[in-house]
């Protein structure tokens, strides 16, 4: 019984969060936040004012920033995580993505080739095809 009415009471949180999120935040406080998935929550903390402050959450604010169309503010958000410390792969990848979003494909296939060499510390045949494929689009990109 308790699953249940935990479930009841977070789907009416998410439902609040999406028509009106001060209420949602009246009724249920920050009690449900971290219930949420990460990419809900980094939007709820940007939402509230809450500074990003590592590589991590300033790549997930440009991941929703990309998929809301706001390419510039992507690419922005994106080097401020390279700016923190951020040197995974999947930063470059969507940076390179952003880039050609953008029409900016010089800078594509310099962040694609980033990617490429961060990728290599993965020795897995799924990551040797992907930067396979990378590599052809990088050479592309320079036509």
């Amino acid at each position: 019984m308790g699953e249940s009415l935990y479930a009841e009471q977070l789907a009416l949180f998410k439902e609040q969060l999406n028509t009106t999120p001060t209420r949602a935040y009246r009724v249920f406080g920050l009690s449900l936040l971290y219930s949420l998935d990460a990419n809900d929550v980094t939007r709820e903390k940007y939402r509230l004012g809450v500074n990003p402050k590592s590589a991590h959450e300033f790549y997930n604010l440009g991941v929703l920033a990309n998929g809301s169309g706001r390419h510039t503010d992507a690419v922005q958000l994106y080097e401020m995580a390279v700016e923190v410390g951020g040197d995974f792969p999947e930063i470059y990848y969507n940076l390179g993505l952003t880039y050609e979003k953008l029409s900016e494909n010089s800078k594509a296939a310099e962040a694609y080739q980033k990617y490429s060499d961060l990728a290599k510390r993965d020795e897995t045949e799924e990551s040797k095809s992907e930067i396979r494929q990378i590599k052809g689009h990088i050479r592309q990109l320079k036509g």
